[in-house]
């Protein structure tokens, strides 16, 4: 059995989508390691770096631009690689010429279009239902995806997937934590990471931020932002995009890492956090419950609840059983139990 991934976001020379780009490249390490005889992984790139990324994984060239990729190249690469399955995200090829499956990481955009710009929410409106409904199998990330893409899109539970997120190796409690913050010349901070969009709430992270009145605790935002940029008003320090190393350590000196978005899928970071003992202060929506558990201090998505949450992590008693809780919550998602739910759920479709 082949399984060919479209891992055209991976590589990619901007951020782009680098959470959809993440999840694929996991993957298609995922299944790569648990593979038994018989069962083969490839995946369908755009850009060169992919191949470094996916390591000893076989590649297909598709191109970036998504209708050439989609019309012409990837049922192109389905066929010359012999795949008896292709694996995509969110829009699937009108005449693939195999099996396929669709990655849909959540449904926001059905029920929150106000979050996405005005073409997004058009290119998604009009492919995802078709996608989703011509696709022998649609993967979700969590449990609380699967149920709002249900609901949604309107799929039958059974016909949905749940193939979860899990963190990177290096992202564990022991490693580099205060040189690294120190060469990033930062003392006591909140962690935030992600772009500034409406989803992402970081509006109402730095009010809350600001409400807490403590001059030396600075807000830190790992992500897209220009330098000297201000949220909402108040003051941030954007890091941009750092190696994963250094978000690992500056995930374990970060005095909280807060995840304030109004909806996630899954919540990679908060996972990553979590995984590197980090007090964590993540908002109650989406599938944060579902991923931090009791791990985390989950509160309203508001400034004034954001602000009592992270007061409340400041307290040494409750940052040491966050610290403590967060890596054992966080080894609940493997890449073996990933790779293990995603080759079942192909199996079955194929079977």
């Amino acid at each position: 059995m082949k399984v060919v991934l479209d891992c055209h976001m991976v590589g990619q020379p901007t951020a782009g989508d680098a959470g959809n780009a993440r999840y694929t490249a996991s993957l298609c390490a995922a299944m790569l390691e648990t593979a038994a005889h018989g069962q083969n992984v490839e995946a369908m790139v755009s850009h060169p770096a992919a191949t470094e990324v996916l390591g000893e994984i076989p590649t297909w060239p598709v191109h970036a631009d998504g209708a050439r990729r989609l019309l012409r190249d990837a049922p192109r690469a389905l066929h010359e690689s012999s795949a008896d399955i292709g694996v995509f995200n969110y829009v699937i090829p009108p005449r693939p010429g195999c099996p396929t499956a669709v990655i849909v990481h959540d449904a926001s955009f059905m029920h929150d279009p106000q979050w996405l710009p005005r073409r997004a929410r058009q290119v998604l409106n009009a492919l995802v239902p078709r996608a989703v409904s011509g696709a022998d199998l649609v993967i979700s990330v969590s449990e609380t995806a699967a149920g709002d893409i249900s609901a949604s899109l309107g799929v039958d539970p059974d016909r949905i997937a749940v193939v979860p997120n899990f963190a990177a190796p290096h992202f564990r409690p022991e490693g580099p934590a205060r040189e690294t913050a120190e060469r990033y010349g930062l003392g006591r901070f909140v962690m935030a990471v992600g772009d500034i969009s409406p989803r992402k709430n970081l509006g109402a992270l730095a009010e809350a931020v600001a409400q807490l009145g403590m001059e030396e605790l600075e807000l830190v935002i790992v992500g897209r932002g220009r330098e000297g940029a201000q949220v909402n008003g108040h003051k941030a320090r954007f890091l941009g995009h750092v190696p994963d190393e250094d978000l690992a350590a500056l995930y374990r000196s970060a005095t909280v890492v807060c995840a304030p978005s109004l909806y996630e899928g899954f919540g990679l970071t908060l996972l990553e956090a979590l995984a590197c003992g980090a007090p964590v202060v993540a908002s109650d929506r989406g599938a944060h419950p579902e991923v931090a558990r009791d791990a985390a201090l989950l509160v309203s998505p508001t400034a004034a609840g954001l602000a009592e949450g992270i007061r409340a992590a400041l307290e040494p008693e409750t940052a040491e059983r966050l610290a403590s809780q967060g890596p054992a919550s966080a080894r609940r998602f493997s890449a073996t139990d990933s790779g293990n739910r995603a080759w079942s759920a192909i199996e079955g479709v194929l079977s």
